[in-house]
């Protein structure tokens, strides 16, 4: 791990000399949504790399929403410009379950291998944000390539790969030592982003997600409040970042199948032989997008399948906010106390 500094006007150059190699994305604005967008010499000096993350999941690059998974994974660099620590956090998910196997899945394994992560802190937040609540931070620690904090000229890029190293190595020209007060710039603006996230989420207080959560696994509220508002549009499932259920097709083609994602909110998803299904309600369904987040993630990886990124906040077309749900569990829990 090294530090450097380099200048916005530089940062930008840094990232133009890699669009003929690769295939750059970057953050763009719309509203107060940030979005993926493929870059080229016009639209990159206009990328926002800071602020917060994307409404697409960075997953959707590595386990795409339909792919055809028959023919030979075919390898094309990437490289991704703004990931956030929430997004970074999901892969260690995905890549447990794509990659931590007996056998690893191909397709999944060769765009992480070609795949570039130049990450960021986060300088700004949601509403909908609540990382700190799940025990994360608004920046990231490992995971990257390259990491982004910003200061008031540029930017303070930490290596976290050889990749990584690589990169900075073969452009030694755009980059300078960083004096001692970048670092000390960056680690209060850390404190501080982790500071306002907290009281971003300051109504809540609950602490322990898995506790609450199986504490609660029989009460009521599922069904008549927290799942009330449901409309099952299964937005919450395809937009989660550690989501990685799905369905495999064949196509008319010989041989040839599609993986395409499946959500658990689907009435259709527990449905056996015989029209037989343990997850009949709205309910039951979302309990099970709760425990599988909160309580089997945990059980089998060490960490929650939640990293407080709020996506699902974000779609939800039934305002379903997983905070105030858990809250409304927890309050339970300590009435019945």
């Amino acid at each position: 791990m090294a530090h450097y500094y380099i200048t916005h006007h530089n940062f930008i150059n840094f990232i133009e000399s890699f669009l003929k190699q690769y295939r750059v994305y970057g953050l763009t604005g719309k509203g107060e949504d940030l979005f993926w967008r493929s870059l080229n010499n016009d639209s990159t000096p206009g990328i926002t790399v800071n602020r917060y993350r994307a409404l697409q999941p960075v997953k959707s690059f590595f386990f795409p929403v339909k792919e055809e998974v028959t023919a030979e994974p075919a390898g094309k660099n990437t490289m991704l410009v703004g990931v956030k620590a929430c997004d970074i956090n999901h892969l260690r998910i995905t890549d447990g379950i794509f990659s931590g196997g007996v056998v690893a899945d191909p397709y999944y394994a060769k765009k992480r291998e070609d795949t570039v992560i130049i990450s960021s802190d986060c300088d700004s937040y949601k509403p909908s944000c609540f990382c700190t609540l799940m025990g994360e931070a608004p920046y990231p620690v490992k995971g990257f390539d390259l990491n982004l904090s910003p200061t008031r000229s540029g930017y303070l890029v930490e290596t976290g790969t050889p990749r990584g190293q690589a990169l900075v190595g073969a452009h030694k020209n755009l980059f300078q030592a960083p004096q001692p007060v970048l670092l000390h710039e960056r680690d209060a603006l850390r404190a501080k982003m982790t500071s306002a996230v907290k009281n971003n989420n300051a109504a809540f207080t609950w602490t322990d997600p898995k506790e609450v959560t199986a504490s609660g696994y029989k009460s009521e509220k599922w069904e008549a409040d927290i799942a009330s508002t449901c409309v099952e549009c299964d937005a919450c499932r395809f937009i989660c970042g550690t989501c990685y259920c799905f369905l495999l097709s064949e196509t008319t083609k010989l041989w040839e199948k599609v993986r395409t994602w499946d959500s658990c909110q689907s009435n259709g998803y527990g449905r056996v032989a015989g029209g037989a299904n343990p997850r009949k309600t709205r309910g039951k369904r979302l309990r099970n997008f709760y425990t599988c987040k909160l309580i089997y993630r945990h059980d089998n990886f060490g960490f929650y399948g939640c990293t407080g990124c709020g996506r699902c906040i974000d779609v939800c077309q039934g305002k379903i906010d997983i905070r105030k749900s858990l809250q409304k569990l927890s309050s339970e829990k300590k009435t019945n106390v």
